[in-house]
């Protein structure tokens, strides 16, 4: 048994020899520096460590290093390893992390330092140091009670953000101070005990790399400060954070993370002063104010927001909640907000005044799945007549009323609607409008009842009267626009297109009376007509060729003139085809109408018809049987100034009763003369007569 023991002591003391010729001998801390230098340069390529020094005693540690012959690491001091305790001091300075990355396994870059002690034992220790991370002025403290960190203390001043940033290897998304103070009496995130409290000053977003990581154009500077004090209680964080900046202010007054449940609970506060700053941001400018409250509840993968809002001088609620980055169960509600201030936050001109409510209840926002309901609806609305005249250059003098409520269905890819606009002029009544989210595509049907055409006089520049409806159909796609369009109109059938801005339309079989009257225009002709109207509404120029069948003269002024001067009654000619061709230029028709009978003939060459200003300058040029005469039309349409250029008719009147009493004027001529008149003479003098008219 002695031998036995003798045995094992030598065996034990052999090995503890052998360990300490290994480990505490200069042979042995050459081994381990050359170990350490194959296992850090192993399979590295930008990382190339030295081992300047190496020298472990049973009491005292010293190690040298160098990477890349620009950063170090030095440790060095007592480190009693029977006893388990140490008292180190300890220098890093490292040029730029990235090299670092095998090592760390973190996309890290720029340079870092720091230098501290670490003293104590194996119960108890403390490390406790400096550093400029991020430029910084930056204290710590960190107390280890059986290697576990119970109590942590950092005071980071003066860190610049663009410096953390690239440390963290992300782009410069802005610049400015970052000061973090933090006490933590204990980590364990099932006992949290501690403050932290961080502040950002002189904040300032670089607009260059956000405008190009984000697709963004923003041009005006952006400004930020923030606070932000987190309390660390049981398993509970508890945060107030508030965030100022030239955009808007965001305060969270009460956040709760529930680390235990995976939880988020909190408040939140978004107020928008000056909406105009987000035109940057968001692409399209805004006015106004805005200001939104309401809480969020995040837990997993479930986000659920509600809230409120005094949008458009409103009163506003809302929820939603996304599921697995999918948004999904939307519902809103718009109640009591202004027509006028939804025009003017969008900077477009105010219109018209009324009240807007909007109610939305959205199951599913995908657009694969889409499913929900939105209705919209005006109401008490009213055009202001000075802004749509200065906008359109309109005359509009009487008052607009208008009510309006669109009934939309979201379906798979689609949003399909329903509309019905009420107003003192007109009616649109749409019963199913699809715009196509994918394609952005638009297809609608339309119905337009006008109960009076006199009331558009503001819009038509004319005075209408009877009653008109359009039903039609449009289409939208590609940024090119189609309207079609058809009416029962005087008795006729009008059909037409709209594309981008060409407008055609045919009109057949209408009666040119009904139509007439329809202008307020003078019942002059009666027929059917058909026309055809080629009109571009970009330069407002155009064609309009017609064609009128069986025809005849209506008895009025200006046929009885004729029958008088003629002998001849116009009303019973027949006009089996009158030609029509007219240039449009706005509101100003420049026509020639062609028209035979017969017994008749009538040309009218470049006639003037102004429609804004009601008036026409007209000249016709009429044969009938023998005789021809020009009558010239002028002054306002209701009214116009009708004269008569009679002197070929007289003429041609003097002519047959020259002719027909020839013989008793040559008698008395001859007798006046004593008989001497002769046959040539007689000729010569009668010629001379006729030639006074």
């Amino acid at each position: 048994m002695k031998k036995l023991f003798l045995s094992l002591t030598a065996i034990i003391l052999l090995v503890l020899g052998s360990i300490y010729g290994i480990l505490f001998t200069k042979y042995g801390n050459g081994l381990i520096a050359s170990y350490i230098e194959k296992k850090v340069n192993a399979d590295q390529e930008d990382v190339k460590l030295k081992v300047n020094d190496f020298r472990l005693t049973f009491k005292t540690i010293n190690f040298d290093a160098k990477i890349n012959d620009d950063s170090l690491i030095l440790i060095k001091g007592d480190l009693e390893i029977f006893k388990q305790s140490v008292d180190l001091k300890y220098d890093i300075k490292i040029n730029d992390l990235a090299t670092l990355k095998n090592l760390t396994k973190q996309e890290l870059k720029g340079p870092f330092s720091t230098n501290g002690t670490f003293k104590g034992n194996k119960h108890e220790s403390v490390i406790q140091g400096v550093s400029d991370i991020a430029l910084s002025q930056t204290k710590y403290y960190v107390n280890l009670v059986d290697f576990e960190a119970k109590n942590i203390h950092v005071d980071l001043k003066e860190a610049k953000i663009e410096e953390l940033l690239t440390l963290l290897n992300k782009p410069i998304y802005a610049k400015g101070n970052l000061n973090i103070t933090a006490d933590i009496k204990n980590i364990d995130v099932d006992n949290l005990d501690g403050a932290i409290v961080a502040n950002i000053s002189k904040g300032k977003i670089n607009n260059e790399v956000v405008n190009k990581e984000f697709s963004q154009t923003i041009q005006s500077s952006i400004n930020f400060q923030s606070d932000i004090n987190a309390s660390l209680l049981g398993k509970k964080v508890e945060i107030k954070s508030e965030l100022i900046s030239s955009l808007a202010d965001v305060f969270l007054d009460k956040t709760i993370i529930d680390l235990e449940k995976n939880k988020i609970i909190s408040d939140y506060k978004i107020d928008v002063k000056n909406l105009n700053k987000l035109e940057g941001v968001i692409g399209k400018k805004l006015n106004g104010d805005f200001l939104t409250s309401g809480n969020i509840f995040v837990e997993n993968s479930l986000i659920v927001v509600t809230g409120n809002s005094n949008i458009f001088e409103s009163s506003t609620s809302y929820d939603l909640k996304v599921k697995d980055s999918n948004l999904q169960n939307v519902n809103f509600k718009i109640q009591n907000a202004k027509l006028e201030k939804l025009l003017h936050m969008l900077n477009e001109p105010v219109y018209a005044t009324g009240n807007l409510d909007i109610q939305g209840d959205i199951k599913n926002a995908k657009l694969d799945s889409l499913d929900g309901l939105i209705v919209s609806k005006v109401s008490q609305a009213k055009i202001v007549n000075e802004v749509v005249n200065t906008v359109f250059k309109q005359e509009i003098k009487d008052t607009i009323n208008f009510d309006l409520q669109v009934d939309t269905s979201l379906i798979p890819t689609q949003a399909v609607s329903k509309a019905f606009v009420n107003t003192n002029i007109m009616n649109l009544i749409i019963e199913k409008a699809i715009f196509d989210f994918k394609e952005a595509s638009f297809n609608s049907d339309y119905l337009v009842k006008i109960p009076s055409l006199d009331n558009l006089k503001n819009f038509t520049k004319t005075k209408l009267r009877g009653s008109l409806d359009i039903k039609g159909d449009i289409q939208n796609k590609d940024n090119s626009l189609l309207v079609n369009g058809n009416s029962n109109l005087l008795g006729g059938a009008l059909n037409f297109t709209l594309k981008n801005d060409d407008f055609t339309s045919t009109i057949n079989n209408i009666n040119i009376k009904d139509l007439t009257y329809m202008l307020y225009q003078p019942e002059i002709f009666d027929s059917k007509g058909n026309f055809k109207i080629d009109y571009n509404l970009l330069v407002k120029k155009g064609n309009l060729s017609g064609k009128l069948v069986n025809g005849h003269f209506l008895a009025n002024e200006f046929s009885t003139l004729i029958n008088q001067l003629s002998k001849f009654d116009l009303t019973r000619e027949v006009y089996e085809s009158v030609d029509i061709n007219s240039d449009i230029n706005q509101s100003v028709l420049t026509s020639s109408i062609n028209m035979k009978s017969k017994n008749t003939q009538i040309n009218i060459n470049n006639s003037v018809l102004d429609l804004e200003n009601s008036t026409i300058d007209a000249k016709l040029d009429a044969k009938i049987k023998d005789s021809s005469f020009s009558v010239n039309i002028k002054g306002n349409t209701s009214n116009p100034n009708i004269s008569l250029d009679t002197k070929d008719l007289l003429k041609e009147q003097l002519n047959k009763q020259l002719e027909k009493k020839r013989d008793k004027i040559e008698e008395k001529l001859n007798k006046a003369l004593g008989g001497k008149l002769e046959d040539e003479k007689a000729k010569e003098l009668i010629q001379n007569l006729k030639s006074i008219f």
